[in-house]
């Protein structure tokens, strides 16, 4: 079967190789300080993959498998229809273009030897993707050159970033002898192609952004190899399977599309008391007040989304909201501090964090367990033969990477227990899972039970120890405990997705069922039964999932289904029902 093979890289910098490259000089100068979100290089700096912490529970051992999940870098907005402030028109150009490219020379042979076209494979050529086809009174979206949410240089630069931060952490070059034995998941004298399959697998989703971060950071790691591979090769670069899936299908997101019973456990959240008494708090009256009277728009939307693609892109914000980290000092700013305090913007960005972060978390992150069982199962998939079959051979995979989204990322997390509702995936985040084989008899069985250990790291920061079960201040915890965690979800068939909105309304705090299928048979009869009891209760509220209902202060928007779901924006004091339904 022919395969298409797709080429992302930089226009002007497809020689350069990883360690060469400096970020622009011009980046990042307006403000006197950035929110951690936009993951300018002194961020960056502090997030590189920590050394293991000497343990006397824990004998030799050695890196078996890493599986690392990233967030793209940093990108353009994802809509054109953004209402974020009065006279919000920003215009977007983009020097980051895309690559394509025919099949490879191998499948044109196939295709073409019949053919009269000469050496075909000697005839390859590359497209150039140029968002420039419009002239006004057209545009696109962005108004530039730009596709929404597409990948900056500056998300290039953080992913390439993370390359090197990989390459140092895992692989062995001999060229640094005190590199430390027990983390060598990659020894290039062993694995002369350590970017070949099995031994690394590529996954993304099918957005620009996502499949250029992935290839960027894996540039990053094996940019000499790929430039030693090509002169080998004659010219040839080498070719990296990538795994994608149908963007309306994919489930590195919540797809309430392939799983409906995420609508139920989204809207049992967000009616939820706990979320009501958030998005009727005073903080969330006070500064929706000022963004009615003093940005000049009803409906913000997504305070993330306005205030980072402003702030990282160095672009200009309303002066009221101008104070990250510093106090204002224009004529306004006395009366902007007596009206609505200070720290407007660090305070909205909290705010707006928690709308959007509240769903992932509610009742023992249930949704978030639903929504990635499928993406567990496939990293599991990795893992589990390693440990299971005692596949510790050359064909074994040992690096799993991952291109996803902030919402791969919090989901992800929150359904082990560890992520919280202040909290946001800054651009260019990346989770770390390391599978650790105790390889002598001197590992305290007390700790490990098992052959295998794992541990979490986040943005340079090791997580293990807050998994529930796992000792506090060991950097690898027993791999049984992460098996225990998952088992319940980890999977592709058997989730209870049918569920109907009635089932979670009826389920309440015990929606976890859902997740897990404990009782599902017991469990599926109740629900058809109390179904049929309050008859077309579910119809008569369930509406068009593209309807923005109003309940909140903030037209929260993030990205769900392969598209954006509505969050829940506040009623106006003109409307004269104020509706208190999600969808």
């Amino acid at each position: 079967m022919a395969m298409t093979s797709l080429i992302l890289m930089l226009v002007g910098l497809t020689t350069m190789t990883a360690t060469a490259h400096t970020t622009n000089p011009y980046w990042y100068q307006r403000y006197p300080a950035y929110p951690p979100y936009c993951s300018i290089p002194s961020e960056m700096n502090r997030r590189s993959i920590p050394p293991l912490r000497p343990n006397v529970h824990v004998g030799d051992s050695r890196l078996a498998h890493v599986t690392a999940v990233i967030r793209h870098g940093a990108r353009t907005p994802w809509s054109g229809q953004m209402q974020c402030w009065d006279n919000y028109n920003e215009i977007w150009d983009c020097d980051l273009t895309t690559f394509l490219s025919p099949p490879s020379p191998r499948t044109v042979d196939e295709e073409e030897q019949n053919g009269d076209s000469g050496s075909s494979s000697d005839a390859m050529f590359l497209f150039e993707k140029r968002y420039d086809a419009l002239l006004f009174p057209q545009e696109n979206e962005l108004g530039g050159t730009c596709q929404k949410g597409q990948l900056l240089l500056r998300g290039y630069d953080q992913e390439l970033v993370n390359g090197q931060y990989l390459r140092n952490a895992y692989v062995f070059d001999g060229s640094n002898m005190e590199h430390d034995i027990t983390m060598r998941l990659l020894d290039l004298k062993a694995d002369i192609r350590p970017y070949d399959e099995p031994t690394l697998r590529y996954r993304s989703d099918d957005d620009q952004r996502t499949l250029m971060s992935g290839q960027v950071l894996l540039r990053g790691m094996f940019g000499t190899e790929f430039v030693q591979q090509t002169k080998v090769n004659y010219g040839q670069s080498p070719i990296i399977p990538l795994h994608v899936a149908d963007r309306s299908r994919d489930v590195l997101n919540p797809n309430h599309d392939e799983c409906p019973a995420l609508d139920d456990l989204y809207e049992t959240a967000m009616a939820s008391s706990d979320f009501k008494a958030l998005n009727t708090s005073t903080e969330f009256r006070h500064l929706y007040t000022m963004i009615e009277k003093e940005l000049g728009v009803k409906e913000m939307t997504s305070p993330l989304e306005c205030l980072m693609t402003t702030i990282c892109t160095d672009r200009t914000l309303p002066d009221i909201l101008d104070d990250y980290e510093r106090k204002p000092t224009n004529k306004t700013a006395a009366k902007w501090e007596a009206s609505y305090a200070n720290n407007r913007f660090e305070r909205l960005m909290k705010l707006g964090t928690q709308v959007e972060v509240f769903p992932f978390l509610h009742n023992d992150a249930t949704y978030s367990k639903l929504a990635m069982g499928p993406l567990w199962a496939e990293i599991l998939d990795k893992i589990l033969p390693i440990i299971d079959r005692g596949d510790r051979g050359a064909a074994r995979n040992k690096l799993h990477v991952i291109s996803g989204h902030d919402t791969t990322l919090i989901p992800l997390l929150a359904s082990l227990g560890i992520w919280g509702l202040d909290k946001w995936p800054p651009y260019a985040s990346m989770f770390l899972l390391e599978l650790h084989e105790f390889i002598d008899g001197r590992t305290d069985k007390d700790f490990y039970p098992s052959y295998y250990g794992f541990r979490l790291v986040f943005n340079g920061q090791v997580l293990t120890d807050q998994i529930t079960g796992c000792p506090e201040g060991h950097d690898i915890c027993d791999f049984g405990v992460l098996r225990n965690l998952l088992q319940p979800f980890a999977k592709r068939d058997g989730r209870m997705c049918e569920a109907t909105k009635t089932t979670a309304q009826l389920l309440g705090t015990e929606a976890s069922q859902i997740v897990s299928g404990s009782g599902g048979v017991w469990l599926y009869l109740v629900t058809i039964f109390m179904s049929i009891a309050i008859g077309f209760y579910g119809a008569k509220w369930k509406l068009k999932r593209s309807d923005r209902v109003a309940i909140a202060g903030i037209a929260e928007m993030t990205e769900f289904r392969g598209g954006y779901r509505d969050y829940p924006t506040i009623p106006s004091e003109d409307d004269e029902k104020p509706d208190m339904r999600v969808i």
